[in-house]
Order: C-alpha cells, then sequence, then structure tokens
C-alpha cells in the first residue's frame, strides 16, 4: 500500500489522518481479548501500570507479551505514513496499548515524547509520530481522542495544565482503523462516559537518531528477535546503533 498525495497533504496541514480498515473484525477481536486477558493477570500480578485517576491501564512491551503483535510492527498499510513523516529508516519507540475504563476523566493536553522537553520553536519537521490501532470504534462519548488539528504548525507546546483549547475535535473512527498522527499536535485521551472499556494498541515511533523509548535492542525477548525480518530488525533500532570500539 502506498500513501496518496491527498493524504501527504493531509498529514502536513493537519498532522493527523484515519487510516481505515487496517485491522479485521477477527484481529479486532484477538487482540481486544488478549490485551485485556494480559491487563487483568498484570493487575492480579501488582505490576499494573494504571493511569487516569485508576481508571486506565496500560499494557506494554507488546513484542514480548506475544507473536501475534508482530505484524504490527512493519504493518504494509501504515509504515508509508511513517515513513512519510519520519524518513524511510524510522525505528519503533514503544509498543503498547492503552484502556481507557468507564469514569476516566479528559486527560491534560500534551506532544510526545522528546518534544515536551525541547524549548520553543519546536522543529518545523516532525521527530516522532504516534499511531492508535482502535480495538473498539472510538466517539466522542467513549473517549475518543482529543486533538487539535494543525497546531503543529504553530510550533508551540501545551502549557502545563492546559485541559482546553477552543479547535479541538474528539476522535469519532471505526474499530479496525488506525488515528495517526505527528507528535507535536496537542492530544490527550478523552473522557469516557459509556460503560464499557476503551481498547486501542499504541505504535509510537521516531526519527532513527532519536532515542526511543523502550531499548528493544538490549531488551527483546530472544524469541522476538528470532522472529523478526531484516526490517523489523531495523524497526527495533538494530541499525541505528552507535558505533561498538573497532
Amino acid at each position: 500500500m502506498s500513501i496518496t498525495e491527498a493524504q501527504k497533504k493531509q498529514l502536513d496541514e493537519q498532522g493527523c489522518i484515519v487510516i481505515p480498515d487496517v485491522l479485521s473484525d477477527e484481529e479486532i477481536e484477538m487482540y481486544r481479548e488478549d490485551i485485556l486477558r494480559i491487563a487483568e493477570e498484570e493487575k492480579q500480578s501488582g505490576s499494573a501500570l494504571r493511569h487516569s485517576n485508576d481508571h486506565g491501564q496500560h499494557v506494554r512491551w507488546l513484542p514480548n507479551k506475544g507473536e501475534i503483535y508482530d505484524k504490527l510492527v512493519a504493518h504494509p498499510k501504515v509504515m508509508p505514513f511513517f515513513e512519510h513523516l519520519l524518513g524511510p529508516d524510522y525505528t519503533l519507540s514503544t509498543l503498547t496499548s492503552n484502556i481507557i475504563d468507564p469514569g476516566a476523566p479528559d486527560g491534560g493536553y500534551h506532544v510526545d515524547n522528546v518534544l515536551g522537553g525541547m524549548p520553543e520553536p519546536l522543529p518545523s519537521f516532525p521527530l516522532v509520530a504516534n499511531s492508535l490501532w482502535l480495538l473498539d470504534d472510538f466517539t466522542p462519548e467513549n473517549g475518543g481522542t482529543r486533538h487539535v488539528p494543525g497546531i503543529h504548525l504553530q510550533q508551540i507546546k501545551p502549557p502545563a495544565g492546559t485541559t482546553q483549547h477552543p479547535d479541538e475535535v474528539r476522535l469519532s473512527a471505526s474499530k479496525g482503523s488506525v488515528f495517526l498522527f505527528n507528535g507535536a499536535i496537542w492530544h490527550s485521551a478523552g473522557a469516557n462516559k459509556t460503560d464499557r472499556q476503551r481498547v486501542a494498541l499504541i505504535c509510537f515511533c521516531c526519527r532513527s537518531y532519536i532515542k526511543p523509548m523502550f531499548d528493544f535492542v538490549h531488551f527483546l525477548k530472544p524469541e522476538a528477535l528470532e522472529r523478526a525480518t531484516p526490517i523489523m530488525r531495523r524497526l527495533y533500532g538494530f541499525d541505528s546503533q552507535p558505533r561498538p570500539p573497532d
């Protein structure tokens, strides 16, 4: 699959796009069931990463938690969009998930990863890009991601404590689609006012010279590395390491 000129223009100007029909119904059911299973196991073991006033949970390090997550690393329907934003040698920063429980409040606006610690003006070109793989329909009622399209062009960060913006959009998109965006647009999880958990996978990527959030090179399980194709190894960061001694 390739990216069209219209899609490139949308990413450049709006900073975000919905890629439809990336996951099949069978894949949606498989991933959702597995993420909720792992989340419950981690709650029982005391290792759960809870957030949003205990109304949300991350399940992280997915490449180490099942072969089913391998295909997300280098998905042919999604890679061209990351390549447009981050170049053909981009790398994986995290492969994780987010569960938003009923009762979760609106989150605070932020930009992603290294951008939060950079001075303004932020770079005029993308350094990081994020993608949400929807395992439920996203609606304004169930916590559909709040975001401010086009604000990346201003090269500014949200002031600490920012929770509102007059141009905000609450994502409405169908399960199986991918919401992909420049990490410089302001965004946050929305409040879940329904009685059902809202679940998404998260594939977060960066330019090859940006330090990734997770150290796949040193902490990927041997069996996951053995399964990796050359493209997956590059995405895990093996081709962008500092040189060892001569």
